[in-house]
């Protein structure tokens, strides 16, 4: 039976017209849900299940069609008998049920990929404890004196850390409110507090209050509300207490506080907290509105733990501090000088285990750690992108970036100012690039390019191009580019993208930007650029000549010294080339994160010894090096071993 014939058949049995009630029956109810799921109360995922719920039936309504319709007018129909004496299936009935499993098939298929995109992305956190949200706004400063709006913030700050220590949810706090309010376009109407808190956030309650004075006492009054700011859960009694103290108010505020919140969830945790002093409290305050002038920061800081030795989170920031800028022996003194607080023991505990984790360059547990303080702020943006950067350098699961991407909203945001908003971008972009979903990654970036011109961003854009296939738009990109930018800029994008082709193994494109580094790398500051191109192109006795100048002015830079080394032993001088490595080896010391391996794996790579590239990969990504744009599988050197079975290994090293 010919494909026409049979879809004449089945119209001439009304299977066509079968089918196509249930289609628009279908239809129907998917437009009928799509309006009514909120209205009814329904959970918005009622949709998917629907869909689901049709295209698996669908199967079976056809079933359902030849068994009403279709199987006795095949009875009916004259017999014919094959020579084994056994009734022969007709034409109609053998290509009814092929199509019947062909769409079953699709079906099956299509209901899989429906699951697996709602069901399956889902990241597997550490058990977390079932709470909702709590809002905290900023308190109203009532006093009739600007100077007094500190106490407002220490207010809404302690209270914070009180239900964050005591685990009782997560909290949206006034600095995230106010992130917000700052990044969301206001061209059309201003936002504002009660907008931000209840489209973005959505708590189950809303922490608010303000403070007075009456005379030289200072009183306070607070409630909590629900999360629509439609009912009271409680209003407390006023506090008071001397206005030079304001201390005392805002403890006995935050015990009422705590104490409500705790009989919803743990009656038996421990209430009791220290409170720093108020003016180490204030040195705190400020140094956070220092952060970026690292001098002035670290001085602030200094003075709030001298001002109160027992605060704990200014000597945190401090170890964050040393680490950031790489004095790593100091940042760990400090750390172990630390003793946390036994009442708040789980938190304090759990930052202090992330910077030893991180001294240690034990990335396995930096992750776990950084998850565990996510579960309490998944919508805080520096919290939610320093998860992903761990998630994506420090343990290489690109896959589970994005569900910490999507945690926060980016609708509104405006991404000119805000920093974090710009490195979760970028770190979702370099992930993107990784499962190799490049459109994706340059969908996110082209718009932010377009007005940040950072060259750590430009560099992924150019990786999604050069890994898409879109020459034309790199071309178009490094046009602009050199508009505005210098000529050391353009040396370091020019000499990424020959990078990027030779990972591509399209070695006579990469030609193309490293010819144009070599043209352009005419002064002493570039030299290391230049000597990477002809070292690139494996011209090793042009590259030899300028890394050994370069030696000779950084003699303690082991990336220099493993380079040459392998132009040594490519022009043949081996023995100049085992001085070389003896001094990379000589070079170990505490906190170099598996540095000096890493050198060593690149110059055994560069002279094709498989064996002791990998051995020293190993033991440097087990040492705690990370997973860059510039290393491992995204660095030439291994472009060869990238399908091997060990080199895979060192991939998925900390899963």
């Amino acid at each position: 039976m010919t494909f026409r014939s049979f879809v004449k058949e089945c119209s001439e049995k009304e299977v066509l017209k079968m089918l196509s009630i249930y289609i628009v029956s279908s239809w129907v109810l998917l437009q009928v849900l799509a309006v009514t799921w909120d209205p009814l109360g329904l959970p918005k995922i009622s949709n998917t299940y629907l869909i689901l719920i049709l295209l698996l039936g669908f199967p079976f309504y056809l079933y359902y069609i030849w068994h009403l319709k279709l199987a006795k007018w095949e009875k009916d129909k004259a017999v014919r008998i094959s020579k084994k004496g056994k009734a022969k299936k007709s034409g109609f009935y053998k290509m009814y049920f092929t199509y019947m499993g062909i769409i079953s098939g699709l079906c099956v298929v299509a209901s899989v990929f429906i699951i697996q995109n709602n069901f399956g992305r889902t990241l597997k956190l550490p058990t977390a404890i079932s709470t909702d949200k709590i809002a905290i706004l900023k308190f109203g400063n009532n006093t009739g004196d600007d100077s007094n709006n500190i106490i407002g913030k220490m207010t809404s700050d302690w209270i914070m850390h009180g239900i964050t220590q005591h685990e009782l949810g997560q909290v949206v706090s006034p600095e995230i409110i106010n992130d917000y309010l700052g990044f969301l376009s206001t061209s059309e109407e201003e936002s504002d507090e009660k907008k931000v808190v209840t489209q973005y956030f959505k708590p189950a309650k809303v922490i608010v209050g303000n403070y007075y004075l009456n005379k030289d006492e200072l009183l306070f009054q607070c409630s909590i509300m629900d999360g629509s700011y439609d009912e009271t859960f409680i209003s407390f009694e006023p506090i008071s207490c001397d206005k030079s103290d304001p201390l005392v108010c805002i403890e006995s505020l935050k015990q009422k506080i705590l104490g409500y919140l705790i009989t919803e969830v743990n009656p038996s945790l421990n209430l009791e907290e220290t409170p720093p002093k108020f003016e180490a409290y204030q040195y705190f305050i400020d140094a956070e509105a220092t952060f970026g002038d690292n001098e002035r920061y670290i001085e602030l800081l200094n003075k709030a733990i001298d001002a109160d030795p027992d605060y704990f989170e200014p000597k945190v920031m401090r170890v964050a501090y040393y680490y950031n800028i790489s004095e790593f022996r100091k940042a760990d003194s400090l750390k172990n000088a630390i003793v946390p607080n036994s009442r708040d023991s789980d938190r304090q505990a759990n930052l202090l285990k992330t910077y030893n984790a991180l001294l240690e360059g034990d990335n396995r547990a930096i992750y776990k750690h950084t998850l565990y303080e996510y579960k309490f702020a998944p919508f805080h943006l520096l919290t939610n992108a320093g998860a992903m950067v761990v998630t994506l350098q420090y343990v290489n699961k690109p896959k589970e970036v994005d569900t910490i991407f999507r945690a926060v909203s980016m609708e509104g945001m405006n991404l000119e100012s805000c920093t974090q908003c710009k490195y979760r971008i970028y770190t979702q972009a370099l992930a993107n690039i990784e499962l190799e979903k490049y459109d994706e990654a340059i969908k996110l970036l082209r718009p932010l390019t377009d007005v940040v011109d950072d060259l750590y961003l430009q560099r992924s854009l150019m990786s999604a191009y050069v890994r898409s296939g879109k020459q034309d738009e790199l071309e178009n990109l490094l046009e602009r580019l050199k508009i505005s930018n210098s000529g050391a800029y353009m040396i370091n994008a020019q000499s990424y993208i020959g990078k990027e082709f030779l990972l591509l193994k399209k070695p006579s494109q990469a030609q193309i930007y490293y010819d144009r580094v070599i043209a352009l790398a005419t002064s002493e500051e570039n030299k290391e650029s230049l000597a990477e191109a002809w070292y690139a192109l494996e011209d090793y006795k042009k590259a030899e000549s300028i890394y050994e100048n370069l030696h000779n002015s950084s003699p303690e830079d082991i990336t220099i010294m493993s380079h040459l080394a392998a132009c040594y032993s490519k022009n043949s001088k081996d023995q100049r080339a085992q001085q070389l490595l003896k001094k990379i080896n000589q070079a170990r010391s505490d906190y170099q994160f598996g540095s000096v391996d890493y050198a060593l794996a690149q110059y055994y790579a560069r002279i094709d010894n498989k064996a002791l590239m990998l051995k020293h990969l190993m033991k440097s990504i087990a040492d705690g090096n990370t997973y860059t744009p510039m290393t491992f599988q995204n660095d030439p050197h291994f472009l060869k071993y990238r399908e091997d079975a060990g080199f895979k290994e060192i991939l998925s090293f900390w899963h």
